[in-house]
């Protein structure tokens, strides 16, 4: 079941989405639960991380889609943000909040249809996400799903690609958040792991393409739980 929020204060536009819901189950066989809120604050309020995707007006009265969305991110970072506007220069905002896509309005199904595809082929885990590396030489962007794992010796970052090591500066911090939604675990200190890669456990190190990496003994209980919900 997937789980939809519409964050929207004009009534006609409400109706018309929970329409186009309506329309996009049908055609597709999906099962969309769908909540609705009037406004940034109803939202927010008491907010729980259990949505896939919020499509957020950005004009409201009381708090706008932006001030939300920003509040939001501080509390979930995972959700899928997707603005609806009537201006697209609004929309270019968007990229501070990490949202995938704007629907301007006035609304067509065809392109509803078209942007929730999208977004529900990120929910599937099946888009491509791409991360810029930094190297002494150039800027290189590589699919998230091709680092293996990053290793840090200070303020250098050792990216472990299947072909290839790039080396950038940068925080080991930084980059557990920032990659931490597409599967990856801090197992210690040094250490930033793409779980889809661990072909095993052994004497308190995981194991990736037969390199030993070591799993902090006080994380090795949620290591392994965060391992399998992966598997």
């Amino acid at each position: 079941m997937i789980h939809i929020a519409i964050v929207e204060d004009e009534e006609k536009y409400r109706k018309q989405l929970r329409e186009y819901i309506e329309q996009y189950c049908e055609k597709s066989g999906k099962q969309i639960q769908t909540s609705f809120f009037q406004d940034g604050e109803d939202i927010i309020e008491n907010y729980t991380a259990d949505f896939d995707l919020i499509f957020m007006d950005i004009q409201m009265r009381f708090m706008d889609g932006m001030t939300a969305a920003r509040e939001i991110r501080k509390l979930d970072k995972k959700v899928i943000l997707m603005f609806i506007t009537s201006i697209a220069t609004y929309a270019i905002e968007g990229y501070e909040v990490d949202a995938l896509d704007y629907i301007l309005k006035p609304l067509s199904y065809n392109m509803f249809e078209q942007k929730l595809n999208r977004a529900l082929l990120r929910v599937d885990g099946q888009e491509e996400h791409y991360f810029l590396i930094q190297t002494s030489e150039e800027t290189l962007r590589i699919k998230v799903t091709e680092i293996h794992y990053i290793e840090s010796h200070s303020h250098i970052m050792a990216y472990h690609l299947p072909d290839r090591i790039l080396e950038s500066r940068g925080r080991l911090d930084d980059l557990e958040e920032q990659l931490s939604p597409y599967g990856f675990y801090r197992s210690n200190r040094g250490y930033l792991i793409n779980l889809h890669y661990v072909t095993g456990v052994s004497d308190g190190c995981c194991i990736i393409d037969g390199n030993m990496l070591p799993v902090s003994r006080r994380k090795k209980a949620e290591f392994m739980e965060k391992l399998s919900q992966i598997l």
